[in-house]
């Protein structure tokens, strides 16, 4: 069995983290060795401050390396932002933790190659010299792949722009989560732990999303499962995320252990996200326009971020962003890099109307079930 951990942790103290992390460990049986190389994997989306719930809260990355010094640890803290990594560093206070190990951009690694779908794929060389890496996500949703966990938060181990290039390579849910899973299966994070004191719904995963205070900690020795777990929690069905469904992973596979192993959430769902995967609904819809990039010229200050980095050049100023809906691919990655939720994504009046008539209809079949 996989054991998975799942712990109440209500605030950011550093004693009460410090306490939670280490009943976690304990939970999942995970122990280190003196004198390890050990890389930690926070996310660092883009630079924004901790308490937008956006990025790994730093106290969980101090906490992480207090027990690692205790074993007389090498640590490295590394991450590639969507933008400007060491901005990111800066912001999100993890930067602030260098006392304790060094801070790499990875952008500036040497890089080591590796072949899949078609690809070769570069990633920093630190990944495979060290003994032990340690991915720690934050517990968010993503209007792409529906959830951004352990699987989801090792792109941002690829390089700089290059993370771009790959959602125009690999544009849909399915093939993107593939490159995900992919990723996974070359890096393989010996210990995972999702940071869900805060987290975030809705329109995730940058500032389009609702932060939620979820008050937990998820850890496991395997990313997978501990998606599968965390997934299911904050109210999906686990394996309608193409990431847990690639894997050979089942639900009776894992052991949830931990005070909160019952915790039941629901989060707000993407825009994306159907209310029940049945095949009918997908044609029923499928035959309605998709949908669109929103912009809101209130919050929008035209800082270009938008233009910058979509792409497929999708989008410019006139002098307002703009979107040519033509060549977009919804990538979405013109909503992970706006700071101020300017962007969002918006259906089509007759795709909302159909999944609200579904829902409704769902719920009370379910309800009647109950009943």
């Amino acid at each position: 069995m996989i054991k998975v951990s799942v712990v109440k942790c209500s605030s950011y103290k550093n004693t009460e983290v410090r306490k939670d992390l280490e009943e976690s460990l304990k939970n999942i049986n995970f122990s280190f060795k003196k004198g390890m190389k050990i890389l930690i994997k926070p996310n660092i989306l883009s630079p924004v401050e901790p308490e937008a719930a956006i990025t790994t809260h730093p106290v969980i990355i101090e906490e992480l390396c207090k027990i690692l010094k205790k074993h007389n640890a090498k640590i490295f803290i590394g991450e590639s932002s969507s933008y400007s990594t060491n901005l990111g560093f800066e912001v999100s206070g993890i930067g602030k933790l260098k006392k304790y190990g060094k801070i790499i951009n990875f952008e500036a690694e040497d890089k080591e190659f590796f072949n899949t779908l078609n690809k070769k794929i570069p990633l920093p060389k630190i990944l495979f010299d060290v003994d032990l890496i340690i991915n720690v996500p934050k517990l968010k949703t993503h209007s792409l792949t529906l959830v951004t966990l352990c699987v989801k938060n090792l792109y941002g181990c690829i390089p700089g722009k290059l993370k771009e290039n790959y959602h125009k390579i690999f544009p849909s849910a399915k093939k993107f989560s593939r490159l995900l899973f992919e990723l996974h299966e070359k890096i393989k994070p010996q210990l995972n732990i999702i940071d869900g004191v805060e987290g975030l719904e809705g329109n995730g995963p940058a500032a389009a999303g609702e932060k939620i205070k979820s008050n937990l900690i998820i850890a496991s020795k395997n990313a997978i499962a501990a998606d599968i777990i965390a997934s299911e929690i904050i109210g999906f069905k686990p394996f309608s995320i193409f990431t847990n469904k690639f894997s050979n992973i089942k639900r009776k596979d894992i052991e949830v252990t931990g005070d909160a192993k019952d915790l039941k959430l629901n989060f707000k769902k993407p825009l994306t996200a159907v209310p029940i995967a049945a095949p009918i609904f997908y044609f029923i819809t499928g035959l309605f326009p998709k949908a669109r990039i929103k912009f809101n010229h209130k919050n929008c200050t035209k800082c270009k971020l938008c233009e910058k980095k979509c792409p497929v050049k999708a989008i410019a100023l006139f002098p307002w962003p703009e979107c040519n809906y033509k060549k977009c691919i919804r990538c979405l990655c013109c909503i992970e890099v706006c700071q101020q939720g300017a962007v969002s994504l918006e259906e089509h009046w007759t795709k909302k109307f159909i999944k609200k008539i579904y829902k409704s209809v769902w719920d009370r079949n379910e309800k009647d079930k109950r009943d």
